[in-house]
């Protein structure tokens, strides 16, 4: 479907701070006319009949032909529709902002990167993600081994413990794109799910869209292992405040010696916001930046121009000859001011 402006027939897109639909060419708010799927074909622009390109998992795509924002109604019913959508707040020119200042610090960048005139080339994601509840039955038992030190004499105790946890682990998220890499995912996270939404199809008009890419049993492993994660730091934290004398226990030997019981209580599908932005040097290279759309957290490195970086390199040595002169300079460079 695409969300026609009703006064100038362009078309609209969501913006989560006026919670409505917004026309970027008349500024009318609210009030579209809709142009729905072709059933027989939702890869085919409802607008203009040209090619999306929706691949097998794509549910929301700017047309390249006519500029429409296609949400595909078909894909995104049934089982397809997710249970809720968390939304940006923050705009493509605020992302570059955002770049900008957690770069500032170096020098030698290139500066044409997150100039405001890409900002076309930024492209906000709703990322299919797997969110689950966990019941987690936790079970130690292990030896723990408290010194205390009064003035010159040393007691050392040893305790065979044994406890157990009834913990209940709400919205754990796992990324069901194959096409986001999941370590980059990982890295953004975490997500604030106090301000999820019950999903609307108008939502993602203005961006990208995936539905998942498999029923939720495919990743479970992997919510599992984060579960855990989060009952061995419980662990880890109640018996260290039980026993603050402890000079054997980490985090390992709790793991070590505790058994875990993971239940799974429920798995929904959400969509959560990520800021895509790619810049490709005239030699085929990409540096890739994501920006989480919710906690603005950021995955991406510096845009050094190696060809900046030598000849300040070499105008220093030369003005200030000497070894320590170059390690100062290139920590400087490549560091942000020392």
């Amino acid at each position: 479907m695409v969300f026609k402006c009703g006064s100038c027939g362009s078309c609209m897109i969501y913006d989560f701070n006026k919670n409505d639909l917004v026309c970027p060419s008349c500024d009318s708010v609210g009030n579209p006319k809709i142009e729905y799927d072709n059933k027989d074909d939702i890869d085919i622009c409802p607008i203009c009949g040209g090619q999306l390109n929706l691949g097998q998992y794509g549910s929301a795509r700017k047309c390249n032909y006519c500029d429409s924002y296609v949400v595909s109604d078909t894909r995104l019913g049934g089982d397809n529709r997710p249970s809720a959508i968390i939304p940006t707040t923050i705009t493509k020119k605020e992302v570059f902002s955002l770049l900008t200042e957690k770069f500032s610090n170096y020098i030698c960048l290139i500066p044409e990167v997150f100039s405001e005139n890409r900002l076309k080339e930024v492209i906000i994601e709703y990322v299919p993600y797997w969110v689950y509840a966990f019941n987690i039955k936790a079970a130690y038992a292990g030896n723990i081994k408290e010194s205390v030190t009064t003035g010159n004499t040393t007691v050392t105790d040893t305790y065979s413990v044994t406890e157990s946890w009834d913990l209940d682990m709400e919205e754990v998220p796992v990324d069901a794109s194959e096409k986001m890499p999941d370590m980059v995912m990982d890295e953004l996270e975490p997500f604030d799910f106090k301000a999820k939404l019950d999903f609307k199809p108008e939502y993602l008009s203005g961006s990208e869209s995936e539905i998942y890419n498999h029923e939720s049993d495919h990743y479970k492993e992997e919510a599992c292992y984060k579960a855990a994660d989060f009952a061995y730091e419980h662990m880890y934290g109640e018996l260290n405040m039980a026993y603050p004398h402890a000079v054997n226990l980490s985090r390992n030997s709790v793991k070590n010696d505790t058994s875990l019981d993971i239940r799974t209580v429920s798995a929904d599908y959400y969509l959560l916001p990520v800021y895509r932005y790619s810049y490709t040097f005239k030699n085929g290279n990409i540096l890739d930046y994501y920006v989480n759309g919710q906690t603005k957290e950021i995955y991406g490195t510096a845009p050094i121009s190696e060809k900046r970086l030598w000849t300040a390199i070499a105008a220093t040595v030369t003005a200030f000859a000497g070894a320590a002169a170059l390690i100062s300079t290139i920590l400087m460079l490549l560091g942000g001011a020392v």
